[in-house]
């Protein structure tokens, strides 16, 4: 680089075709580069403000035919916590992805239905007859949240309970129960979609029945151990003993209530409260890994993986609840199976997406099926998440997007139409 900067202000003091030289000259900086220089701005800009200590990166650019590990670029900054863990992050370093979790569930339920097991048309009294008053909701409708059945993470009474005590183990009918099954299902006429981690637990449950066998190890056999190799289910029967064998390759992780003024690490909060909703922990790499299984249907049997991917990618508006063909600026985001569509006004791409979050824990990733571009970014704390009036703010959208611009900047044989 030095060299070529001192090439172009040679030439420019000459009389010769400096024009010529100084085009050719400027060195392309390397994506490493340029990934590393966008993590640290967002660290130095956002880390006090979002109470982070950590920012992993990863982008995956095309180079042939094939998707290989090889072309995934990661870059990390910053520490595995707040002091006393002052040691420096690295790439295979875990966080947790919460809710990009339901994807997993949502190809699994998908597999079960390419093998003739169930159908995602399926009432739930099908295989739950145990929640009368839920007994009409189809498969499908917990999957792409327009169920109408009762967040449990969002009753207070969990909530207190879970603060009171981050490390106790639930169980699916505990965290069920604080969805009220017990009452109608009151649905929202204007607006069908309503976010609701019960659904996926419901899911996990039904897999359970199916297959006779835990969603934990149905997860371990079909999707992990062949495909993905820094990725775990610290819940279920096997949860404590998961969680205990990464807990050193695991950040320390923050949240704030902003109405107590407390901040906790919630380093040893059992991820059992969230299951097949939301419980998976991995490196950024291995969630790149994740979203070209999921999106090219590696996981699905040839013979039914275009059905499969056809209804994984079946939306519904967020905005109104009912079924879309695509994203417009009018209509910006939709939620399929575990799975989310944005549509990007300032770019005016539509990406696959999906932010999730635990206590402590963001990771969101971007996918442009234009270019096969993959941006993820993973942070530990909760930040302002899922509450807009919050002061500690949230920047991880606007920093996938920044990422993607970059990467179009400097590969612009990507760039799309």
């Amino acid at each position: 680089m030095k060299i070529n900067n001192r090439l172009c202000a040679v030439a420019l003091t000459s009389l010769l075709s400096s024009s010529t030289l100084c085009a050719a000259s400027p060195e392309k900086p390397a994506l490493k580069d340029v990934l590393q220089k966008s993590a640290e701005e967002y660290y130095n800009e956002y880390s006090k403000k979002e109470l982070f200590t950590a920012i992993a990166v990863s982008a995956f650019i095309p180079h042939g035919k094939h998707n290989e590990p090889e072309d995934t670029t990661t870059v990390v900054a910053g520490t595995m916590g707040h002091p006393p863990f002052n040691q420096l992050i690295t790439k295979d370093d875990l966080f947790d992805i919460g809710s990009i979790t339901k994807s997993f569930t949502a190809l699994i339920l998908l597999q079960l239905q390419a093998e003739g097991k169930l159908s995602l048309d399926d009432p739930l009294g099908k295989w739950l007859p145990q929640y009368e008053e839920w007994k009409e909701v189809t498969l499908r409708r917990l999957l792409n949240m327009t169920s109408g059945i009762p967040n449990y993470s969002a009753d207070h009474e969990f909530e207190q309970k879970m603060m009171d005590d981050l490390t106790r183990v639930w169980t699916d009918e505990e965290l069920i129960a604080h969805a009220h099954p017990e009452r109608p299902i009151e649905y929202n006429e204007n607006n069908p979609f309503d976010y609701s981690n019960t659904n996926y637990i419901l899911a996990g449950l039904v897999i359970e029945k199916v297959t006779q066998d835990t969603f934990e190890n149905q997860l371990q056999k079909r999707i992990v151990k062949d495909h993905l190799h820094h990725s775990y289910y610290p819940a279920g029967p096997g949860g404590s003993e998961v969680q205990k064998a990464i807990e050193s390759k695991k950040l320390h992780n923050y949240f704030y209530d902003e109405d107590t003024k407390i901040m906790y690490d919630t380093f040893d909060n059992s991820l059992s409260w969230a299951g097949a909703a939301g419980a998976i922990v991995a490196n950024t790499e291995d969630v790149v890994r994740w979203v070209q299984l999921l999106y090219h249907g590696t996981l699905l049997h040839p013979e039914h993986r275009e059905k499969a991917l056809a209804e994984l990618e079946s939306v519904v508006s967020m905005k109104t609840g009912l079924p879309i063909a695509t994203v417009t600026a009018e209509d910006p985001s939709a939620f399929g199976l575990g799975v989310g569509y944005h549509y990007d006004e300032q770019s005016k791409q539509r990406f696959w997406t999906y932010q999730g979050s635990t206590l402590g824990f963001r990771v969101m990733y971007l996918w442009n099926p234009c270019n096969e571009v993959i941006t993820v970014v993973a942070l530990n704390s909760k930040g302002g998440e899922g509450k807009e009036s919050s002061e500690l703010g949230n920047q991880i959208a606007a920093e996938n997007i920044k990422l993607y611009n970059s990467i179009i900047d400097l590969y612009p044989d990507l760039r799309c139409s």
